[in-house]
């Protein structure tokens, strides 16, 4: 409460530091105003008088306050507070048990009371005798024990010297009654405290003070408090400390210092200092320190995360380097890898970021790994050079709206990922792919402006292909004869003519990973350019029918064309030799054909281009149908098909005229004269043209969409269940054929189970004709061959399975909106319970594998051999898994992957970890049995300590197959 006696306590201060003088006139006059001698007087006016105050006055009003009693002392001039008591003065506060305040020293004493006093009544303390020790006793131990504190007026500096005080138990702020300190920078939670108004110094006893999530124990502290002045700067200066990130009573290690600077929100200087573990001190001994603790972004040493031993490396630090904060929107992380046998990497890492305007991030690595091999010349080393390059950039769109530029790069030679690493995400990873964009439309105008730059790598076989660049002009699609304003509402047939155009530029390289420097790289490099135009409209016939006609123009231009040659010389191999018995040096090999000529490629330079002519007519329409709808009673409630057939006619003219150029022909084989057509532009950016002469073909398709009603005890309701997403049948008849007019009827089709857990795409080939016996069609329908329609030719289902554990555990109970539920959800619930202290227990031990991840991919193919059977083999049967298990509140075990491929029957790859929470300590192991490198650590959990590690490796180059 607020205490009554606030007016007699500012009565006090200012009737102990006031005199009476007299002056002329009734103009109040402040105390900067006046001095010791000052006085001022007129003829005109009478003898007033007027308040002067004393130099020793405090500049500002004193507020306290006390929840149980507050208690004044005027002979000895002090105040007495207790029960939550507080004190604030300008940015300054002191909140306590209880708070003795001496008047004449401006200071005041701040501690928590036993428990036995806390329970006294407040009418008892304010009638309980108050012992008055001579202000003059025992000066000189009563000097020793004050820093900076003008204690010689305080008649109860001794009483605070022999004060016994109590072990406590550490809480938040001083909810336990200990004084708490905070002038607006700086915090601290003691024991004891004592503290001068005017001069700004005080002392501390037991101090832990909190800075950038680091805690400081000091067992005598003086801290010199700046004041309300912005340029002024805190310090604290402490004995026998100990510097942690422990947030222990009694913490589990730290760096004990006999001497200590504190700067708050700037540094941490400490002296000679040695490590100490669970209060033993270890040989590790630091010289000197200096520990930032300032907020925002500062330039600093970046201790390395690992320090490792390797037979054929040497020992070395792993990621060692500095930090730079170049600028408020950039910075740059340098670290690197340094080895005593010679190996080293180099990283740097930048991120960046102007708010509504773009963000993105640099990683760029090289490492040199020298490795060892054995040969008939001895010990050879073996250096393996790599890199790696990742880009990331992404535009606010608030920012630009009619134009976009975004990037992801991902690129890596010589396995830079394999080589340095070993967790499974990135050793079984070898597709990289990379891609930069920039987009503009041009406003007021249908054309857009789109370029990319685009790459792929594998690095298992080490190929890379690039597009640099692909530039594509497009415009939308517009009706050049639509009236701008008309009053009827009905379209003309014309005006519904739509107009769309389309022009590409690309560059593209494919090259090996070892070449990629190489000058040769640009030369085998393949350009060109393709401008497509189509024109379309879509009509409304006879009320359920759409007929679309369309006409499509391409034209390509390439400067690159192929030219076939055939070589008639036989390739043949040494199988046995027969010796003449009358003579052994007479031997007769006896040869195999291992093939009958060659053809040879060649690449020819120069201008050429290609040109494509199609149309086409499209009837469409959509038909609906039911079965046992309106049904009530029963499970099944009714089946709706959705048909939507498609009838289109297509014309392209014949590309294998000699007129146009476009297709030659070549010999393939010594023992047959005839010659086989190709296209000049095999394998062009753009393709090729069709080689099976002039089309005219009839094409149909079915799309189906089947769906089922059925009917929920759980929740007495009707709900949709789609059977199959999509369900096709598309061929086509040529009429200008000769022979084999007839195309192979294509099915395929996509469904899913368990509320998509689970999906199946499957697709099937069937055939009208017959085969020989070498396995190609022949120009006889399979009706008449085999009294069947089709001939089944061949199929492929697969079937892709994801799921956790948790929904895996809903399934079998039948809950499928728990399927549905994301296990993220159930995690985050569970990691609040455990923020509050809550126990989370575990319905079963599924439970504990509620994050895991279970994968399984399976492909089949069925296909029909020559001699007419069927032919079924598993392409793909693999299960992978990922996930972690928390065994218990502080054990975590975390697998990185484990799977099994059935076809190889091997595990892939299992990658395994657990890890400890020591509280302030974290202890961890990580093992890769297949590749055979494993690793320890143990190491302090929280910056800025978290160099403090000890850790052991095995890495992959130690590794003896």
């Amino acid at each position: 409460m607020k205490s009554a006696f606030y007016i007699q306590f500012l009565v006090l201060i200012c009737f102990s530091s006031v005199v009476y003088s007299q002056i002329e006139g009734d103009t109040l006059v402040t105390p900067s105003e006046l001095t010791d001698t000052a006085v001022t007087t007129t003829a005109e006016n009478t003898l007033r008088g007027v308040v002067r105050f004393s130099a020793d006055t405090l500049d500002d009003l004193v507020d306290y306050s006390a929840r149980d009693s507050i208690r004044l002392d005027n002979v000895n001039r002090l105040i007495f507070l207790y029960g939550n008591a507080s004190i604030k003065y300008q940015t300054y506060s002191i909140t306590a048990d209880y708070i003795r305040v001496n008047l004449d020293s401006s200071t005041a004493l701040a501690e928590q009371l036993p428990d036995s006093l806390k329970k006294v009544d407040a009418f008892d303390q304010l009638n309980a005798p108050e012992p008055v020790p001579d202000p003059k006793a025992e000066l000189p131990q009563l000097y020793e024990d004050t820093i900076g504190l003008d204690t010689l007026n305080d008649p109860f500096a001794l009483e605070d010297r022999r004060r016994q005080r109590a072990p406590v138990e550490k809480k938040e702020r001083n909810e336990d009654g200990r004084p708490y300190f905070d002038d607006g920078t700086s915090q601290f939670t003691a024991q004891r405290l004592r503290y001068n108004f005017k001069t700004r110094k005080g002392k501390i006893y037991d101090v832990v003070t909190e800075e950038s999530n680091m805690f400081i124990h000091g067992s005598e502290t003086k801290f010199v408090s700046g004041g309300q002045d912005t340029n002024s700067v805190d310090y604290v200066y402490s004995q026998d400390v100990l510097l942690t990130t422990c947030n222990a009573d009694h913490p589990h290690y730290g760096i004990r210092s006999r001497k200590q600077k504190i700067v708050p929100n700037r540094q941490v200087i400490v002296g000679p200092s040695n490590l100490e573990i669970a209060g033993v001190p270890t040989p590790l001994l630091l010289p000197f320190g200096f520990f930032p603790i300032s907020r925002g972004a500062k330039n600093g040493l970046i201790f390395p995360s690992n320090y490792e031993y390797s037979e054929e490396w040497g020992f070395g630090l792993r990621d060692i380097g500095y930090y730079f904060p170049l600028g408020e929107y950039i910075d740059l992380e340098l670290t690197g890898d340094i080895y005593f046998n010679g190996s080293w990497g180099i990283r740097g890492k930048s991120q960046y970021r102007k708010r509504y305007r773009y963000s993105g991030s640099f990683d760029i690595g090289y490492s040199n790994r020298i490795g060892e091999s054995i040969s008939a010349e001895g010990l050879i080393k073996d250096p393996v050079k790599s890199f790696k390059v990742n880009w990331t950039h992404r535009q606010d769109p608030r920012s630009r709206p009619n134009q976009t530029f975004s990037a992801s790069v991902q690129m890596q030679t010589s396995g830079y990922d394999q080589l340095n690493y070993n967790d499974a995400a990135r050793v079984l990873n070898s597709q990289y792919s990379s891609n930069v964009s920039f987009r503009k439309v041009f406003q007021g105008t249908p054309f857009t402006l789109s370029t990319n730059a685009r790459a792929s790598q594998n690095t298992r076989t080490g190929t890379m292909q690039f597009t640099l660049p692909d530039v594509n002009v497009s415009m939308r699609r517009i009706f050049p004869f639509q009236r701008k304003k008309t009053r009827s509402p009905e379209q003309k047939w014309y005006e519904k003519i739509s107009l769309q155009y389309t022009g590409k530029f690309l560059n593209r390289i494919k090259t090996q990973d070892s070449l990629l420097f190489q000058q040769s790289l640009f030369k085998d490099a393949e350009y060109g350019a393709n401008h497509s135009l189509n024109s379309s409209a879509s009509f409304q016939v006879l009320r359920y029918f759409t007929i679309s006609p369309a006409v499509n123009y391409d034209e390509s231009w390439y400067f690159k064309t192929i030219q076939k040659q055939f070589d008639p010389t036989l390739d043949l191999r040494i199988v046995d030799s027969i010796v003449n018995p009358l003579d052994s040096n007479d031997v007769t090999p006896v040869y195999d054909t291992l093939s009958f000529g060659e053809v040879l490629k060649d690449t020819l330079n120069g201008f050429k281009p290609l040109r494509e002519f199609s149309s086409s007519i499209s009837l469409t329409t959509t038909i609906f149908g039911s079965l046992g709808v309106g049904r009530t009673k029963g499970w099944f409630r009714g089946l709706r098909h959705v048909i939507k057939p498609n009838i289109s006619f297509n014309y392209s003219p014949d590309y294998t005229d000699p007129s146009l150029g476009y297709v030659d022909y070549v010999q393939t084989d010594i023992r047959n004269e005839e010659e086989s057509p190709y296209s000049i532009f095999e394998g062009a950016l753009f393709g090729s043209p069709p080689l099976t002469g002039q089309r005219m073909a009839l094409g149909y398709s079915f799309t189906n969409i089947l769906e089922a009603k059925v009917f929920s005890k759980r929740d007495s309701t009707e709900k949709k269940i789609k059977l199959f997403n999509t369900l096709s049948v598309n061929g086509s008849h040529n009429f200008v054929l000769d022979s084999l007019k007839w195309s192979t009827v294509n099915i395929s089709g996509t469904t899913t189970f368990f509320k998509g857990l689970s999906r199946v795409n499957f697709s099937a080939v069937y055939d009208p004709y017959d085969q020989d016996k070498n396995g190609r069609r022949i120009n006889q329908f399979y009706w008449k061959t085999q009294g069947k329609p089709l001939r089944f030719d061949r199929a492929a289902v697969r079937l892709s399975t994801g799921l956790t554990v948790s929904q895996l555990k809903s399934l079998f109970k039948g809950d499928l909106e728990g399927v549905t539920n994301r296990s993220s959800g159930s995690r985050g619930l569970g990691r609040q319970a455990q923020e509050k202290g809550e126990e989370k227990k575990e319905d079963s031990l599924t439970d504990l594998f509620s994050q895991f991840r279970l994968n399984h991919d399976l492909v089949m193919m069925w296909v029909m051999n020559n001699e007419g059977n069927t032919e079924m083999t598993v392409t793909t049967n693999s299960l992978n898994t990922r996930g972690s298990i928390r065994l218990t509140p502080n054990w975590d075990l975390n697998v990185g992957n484990i799977g099994y491929d059935f076809r190889s029957k091997r595990i892939t790859y299992p990658y395994l970890g657990f890890t400890r929470n020591l509280h302030c300590w974290e202890m961890g192991f990580n093992w890769a049995p297949q590749r055979g490198t494993y690793s320890f650590h143990i190491r302090v959990r929280q910056a800025p300590l978290n160099f403090i590690k000890i850790p052991y490796q095995k890495n992959n180059q130690d590794v003896r197959f």
